[in-house]
């Protein structure tokens, strides 16, 4: 089993930032996406589950069940793709008024074929760290739209 974790600080409100965080519709073919859509369930309620099909690093469809989700708190789901399993664990912390941190945990269990030629870990944590610096940018960007990053 591999894991890795890490944060990212974000100069804009708690609230903003998990707002845009679970805004399916914004990520629709932006950042490492192409399309998002629920397939099952309440979305954001335990056991709902979604179709993420990527375009970075490659196109590919993963399929992800919700086993928990707190609003302005954590988000944690199961990802399956190419033969591995991921669960990831999303923490949001409020440090002051306009700033947050995301701490992003992922553990990844299976092999991919060999067929790929390359170790595909390394590749899914670039994708992970992309996204969230992406998330960053968002934020930090609707934050000083609506004047509410402090």
């Amino acid at each position: 089993m591999q894991s890795f974790e890490f944060e990212v600080e974000v100069h804009c409100r708690l609230e903003l930032v998990f707002s845009i965080y679970t805004d399916l519709d914004r990520w629709r073919n932006r950042s490492i996406f192409a399309d998002i859509r629920w397939v099952k369930g309440i979305p954001w309620e335990e056991g709902s589950r979604l179709l993420v099909e990527t375009r970075v690093p490659f196109h590919n469809k993963v399929d992800q069940v919700v086993l928990h989700c707190t609003a302005n708190d954590s988000v944690s789901y199961l990802s399956h793709v190419l033969g591995i399993t991921t669960e990831t664990r999303i923490t949001f912390r409020r440090i002051s008024e306009g700033q947050t941190v995301i701490w992003v945990r992922m553990q990844m269990v299976g092999k991919v074929s060999r067929a790929l030629g390359f170790a595909i870990e390394p590749v899914i944590l670039k994708a992970t760290k992309r996204y969230f610096e992406d998330l960053r940018r968002e934020c930090e960007a609707a934050g000083k739209d609506s004047g509410t990053n402090s």
